[in-house]
């Protein structure tokens, strides 16, 4: 059989023995899907945790000359800060999961940016295990990703 025949069986998800080869795409597209849900997961729990942490800060200086922000204006931030990053995991999300290129670049930029805060968040404030372990976790999954998005022919088998 030629071997440029049995390469294009493979590419497009059959072989010449009747089973399914998944793709370069398929293979890598599933495992990114999940590490961008564990991503935003991971995220959201410390965000909730520093929603937490700074409710507990601002009753603590309640009174202090410099006091801390209004309540209301606390809240307002909070809540516009999670509709964004729910929106920013779902322009990775969704297009990923359509095999779309604009998945992968936006997944990309966001999973450095996420790696890079992460660490930079560890190094600041290490002794808070509370905060730590998600950053940490964060580190991970980002690293991970980025090392998936990255194998050979991924990025190339998206429309």
């Amino acid at each position: 059989m030629d071997p440029a025949v049995t390469h294009e069986h493979a590419r497009d998800g059959s072989s010449a023995h009747g089973r399914s080869i998944p793709s370069d795409g398929e293979r890598y597209v599933r495992p990114l899907l999940g590490l961008t849900v564990a991503s935003a997961v991971l995220y959201l729990a410390t965000v909730v945790s520093n929603i937490v942490t700074s409710q507990v800060t601002h009753r603590a200086f309640a009174g202090a000359p410099f006091d801390s922000p209004p309540s209301g204006a606390f809240w307002l931030g909070a809540v516009v800060g999670l509709i964004l990053v729910i929106a920013l995991y779902a322009a990775v999300y969704i297009p990923l999961r359509k095999h779309h290129r604009e998945g992968w670049y936006t997944g990309a930029i966001l999973a450095t940016i996420g790696l890079i805060h992460a660490a930079l968040s560890a190094v600041v404030a290490p002794g808070n295990l509370l905060l730590g372990l998600p950053g940490i976790a964060l580190i991970v999954v980002n690293a991970a990703w980025l090392v998936i998005a990255f194998k050979p022919g991924l990025r190339e088998s998206m429309d």
